[in-house]
């Protein structure tokens, strides 16, 4: 009988070892439970069917069950991405090769026009993308899947041991435990060893390694500025654009006129197709996207056929002087400093751009820096080429060995100056280009 078959031990502890509970409580007309129902939720209920679809047999009930599920909170992370390694570069080379060359000259407004080509090689890169589901694990990255797995037993076993108090599974609970730390050692060894040897050809994944043991995982779940808070998404991103905008300084006083006697005009920079290929072609493929979902891999891939049309692109637009609003969004994103993590002033944010923003960039960086390099102090060392802060480093070096050597004081002072990129006076900037020749249409925005 299915009454003996419930009180046998084997099903009880079958039941038990999955957290079951059978929550049948309704029996036939003889007393006897005919069907049984397990289940791990405690809000299962069953109840006589009132709405039968057919005949109900005397000695057997017809029963209904329902089940109240709650959403897993691991749903809530997982997002939808497009997945651009994995997409068809061929298929998305062959649509570009159909495309027109533009022909700026009879386009009345250029930067409409620019940002529909944008869209339209958007459009086609979607077409031809897979899409994957990204889904933050609640494990190390260093787990495999066999410890994973155990992970899951043991908890699963020290929840039968609350449960039951039993021996048995207290015994199996230490030994599961016993299991998951060594193999959890064996992995972390195993992590590291292959960090160690990946540090001559991945340099990434040691500073991977590194951020992560400097990172804290923890996220605020409240935000506070001058007063205000928020636990919304929506809320936390409204009070990180006012302080980001906050923290921006307008100055209103007017600024001089400079002179310094230079005939130039970046209006008159003449963009080729060989500029636009390096460019393309030393881009890193991995990169992100940006908001415009045009990822480098694919304006590497396609360099023949798109050199041309950004290379014609560009060239108006920087004769317009017209720094294109398609190229101006990007996710802003904020990095935490120091100090509590709930005050949103101790963020600093970053700004992800498209590819066809930073080529763009680029360009115009190289045609400024050549002009502007013979005027750049010669003890300047920051953002130009071929020096960073260990020539800056050397030459000081060499400068005070020189002066010990010759008996001489050496004094320094060191400034740190707090979010100096928002405090440029940008009108005296503006002044002083225009003083150089840059002039408008470019400084006319």
């Amino acid at each position: 009988m299915i009454t003996q078959l419930l009180s046998d031990s084997g099903v009880s502890n079958l039941a038990s070892t999955h957290n079951l509970s059978q929550i049948n409580k309704i029996c036939n007309r003889r007393g006897v439970y005919l069907d049984l129902i397990f289940s791990f939720t405690p809000t299962t209920a069953v109840i006589r069917a009132d709405d039968l679809l057919v005949a109900e047999d005397t000695h057997h009930s017809t029963l209904s069950c329902s089940i109240l599920l709650q959403k897993s909170s691991a749903s809530s992370n997982v997002r939808i991405v497009p997945d651009f390694r994995k997409c068809n570069l061929d298929a998305i080379l062959r649509s570009l090769q159909s495309v027109n060359y533009p022909s700026p000259s009879s386009i009345p407004d250029v930067e409409s026009a620019f940002s529909e080509f944008c869209d339209h090689l958007g459009s086609i890169i979607t077409q031809n993308t897979p899409i994957k589901k990204l889904q933050t694990s609640a494990f190390p990255a260093r787990y495999n899947a066999k410890i994973k797995w155990l992970v899951l037993r043991k908890k699963t076993a020290h929840r039968l041991l609350k449960t039951s108090g039993n021996l048995h599974h207290r015994e199996r609970f230490r030994n599961l435990r016993s299991h998951c730390k060594s193999l959890a050692t064996k992995c972390h060894r195993d992590y590291l060893k292959r960090i160690e040897d990946s540090i001559p050809r991945i340099i990434k994944s040691f500073w991977s390694h590194a951020n992560g043991l400097k990172s804290s995982p923890f996220s605020a779940a409240k935000l506070l500025f001058d007063g205000r808070e928020a636990e919304s998404a929506a809320g936390k991103c409204e009070l990180f654009s006012n302080y980001f905008s906050s923290v921006f300084t307008k100055n209103q006083v007017p600024s001089p006129v400079f002179d310094f006697g230079w005939n130039f005009s970046i209006t008159k920079c003449v963009v080729t197709a060989s500029d636009v290929q390096l460019k393309l072609a030393s881009l890193e493929p991995n990169k992100g996207a940006g908001p415009n979902a045009i990822p480098p891999c694919v304006l590497k891939y396609c360099v023949p056929v798109l050199a041309p049309h950004l290379a014609i692109w560009f060239s108006s637009l920087l004769s317009l002087g017209i720094f294109p609003s398609a190229l101006k969004r990007g996710f802003v994103v904020p990095i935490f400093k120091s100090g509590d993590r709930s005050n949103v002033k101790n963020y600093r944010p970053i700004v992800i751009l498209s590819a066809v923003a930073k080529v763009y960039e680029s360009i115009v960086l190289d045609y400024l820096y050549f002009h502007f390099r013979k005027c750049i102090s010669s003890s300047q060392h920051g953002f130009l080429r071929s020096r960073s802060t260990v020539t800056n480093l050397m030459e000081f070096q060499e400068y005070v060995m020189a002066a010990f050597g010759n008996a001489h004081q050496v004094d320094c002072v060191y400034l740190d100056l707090s979010k100096v990129f928002d405090k440029v006076n940008h009108n005296m900037l503006v002044a002083k280009l225009a003083g150089y020749g840059v002039g408008a249409p470019c400084l006319s925005g």
